[in-house]
């Protein structure tokens, strides 16, 4: 779509900037966008190239800035794609919202597009309905999905400004959004978000992902002086902690373990290798959470013990 907005324009513009871990999906395209190594070996042949910029570590956040303002500076960079406030398959990784507002200044600055895939983070996730809202950002392009039924059924959205989809618009038929999915507005999926909007209309939603964000808090601190994790973090109702382990990252041995470690005590929890990392259902109880982390807690010790 925004390749296709600056083509009709008459200003084509060939490049897309991504941030590094980030995820997008698993099509040709989406894995191009995505970062890169043994989840997409195997079709590295068909992935065309992007321009990547560092993640913003603490720290580290100028650095990030200075790379977009290279990029877009080419005049070529027709959008940047990323993951707001925190990654999802990259590790639980998260950034400040200042960053993301910062990216948002450059883009509009060379008249570049933001495209927020908000897929993850959508839909009270991040505490806000969307992520961007925390950081006073409008994207020009924002993907939603997952939330938007409430899980019940597989359904995405697309949404864009008005100039985005004027450029789109017209009797000259080569100026067609082309490649739309064959199952576009299926009627079961589109009303089960209608039921979905209307819980968060009539029903205090927002005051439960409070609630649940509140929760979440409370439960951290017993980690953050125990040794045996590292780098335990927080946005919204997302948390998520590191098991110190010899080897540590997405393949981390430990993962498989930790998933049947999990699944015995009949908890859904499903590490990112040594990453753990909570997203509860916004209905989740106090005693829920107590029992995923006490798991989590106990799956430490045995681990240590040598015996996970």
């Amino acid at each position: 779509m925004a390749l296709g907005f600056f083509h009709n324009c008459g200003t084509p513009r060939s490049r897309i900037c991504v941030m590094e871990d980030g995820y997008h999906g698993d099509t040709i395209g989406t894995m191009s966008a995505g970062e890169r190594g043994v989840f997409n070996q195997a079709y590295q042949p068909l992935l065309f190239g992007v321009d990547r910029l560092p993640f913003p570590a603490p720290g580290c956040e100028q650095a990030t800035l200075h790379a977009f303002e290279r990029f877009c500076l080419t005049g070529q960079v027709a959008a940047l794609l990323i993951e707001p406030l925190i990654l999802g398959a990259g590790g639980m990784r998260a950034y400040p919202a200042s960053v993301l507002a910062a990216l948002k200044e450059i883009a509009e600055r060379h008249g570049t597009l933001l495209i927020a895939d908000e897929v993850m983070t959508g839909w009270g996730r991040t505490g806000s309905l969307f992520a961007c809202e925390q950081a006073g950002v409008a994207p020009d392009i924002l993907c939603t999905s997952k939330g938007l039924t409430g899980g019940s059924l597989p359904l995405a959205a697309t949404l864009c400004t008005a100039q985005i989809f004027d450029a789109h618009l017209s009797t000259d038929r080569r100026r067609t959004f082309f490649h739309s999915s064959s199952y576009t507005a299926n009627p079961i999926a589109c009303a089960a978000a209608v039921a979905n909007l209307a819980v968060w209309n009539n029903e205090p939603v927002r005051e439960r992902v409070g609630t649940l964000e509140r929760m979440q808090r409370e439960k951290l601190p017993r980690f953050e002086a125990n040794p045996r994790f590292a780098n335990v973090r927080q946005v919204g109702t997302i948390t998520a902690l590191d098991l110190v382990v010899p080897a540590g990252g997405y393949l981390s041995q430990v993962g498989p373990r930790l998933r049947a470690f999990f699944r015995a005590r009949k908890l859904l929890i499903r590490p990112l290798g040594n990453i753990i990392y909570l997203m509860p259902p916004y209905c989740v109880t106090t005693a829920d959470l107590d029992r995923a982390y006490d798991a989590i807690e106990e799956a430490a010790v045995c681990f240590a013990a040598g015996q996970l």
